[in-house]
């Protein structure tokens, strides 16, 4: 489904291989999902969790981007 994301997008990113892409940014979102769930009694707050949100964001955007 993200690849097909990617696809509708792809004059707004960077040239690169789309399955990686998706592969890349679906599971870096998973991982950091259920390692803060799982393993980060910090993450609390609906605040905290917005502040990862927003991080793994910039992450992936910096990635997709030109």
């Amino acid at each position: 489904m993200f690849h097909t994301y990617l696809e509708q997008h792809r004059d707004e990113i960077r040239a690169i291989d789309l399955e990686l892409a998706a592969y890349m940014c679906v599971t870096s979102i998973e991982a950091l999902s259920h390692n803060a769930v799982l393993h980060c009694a910090d993450f609390a707050s609906d605040e905290d969790y917005a502040t990862l949100a927003d991080e793994a964001t910039r992450l992936i955007v910096g990635y997709l981007g030109v």
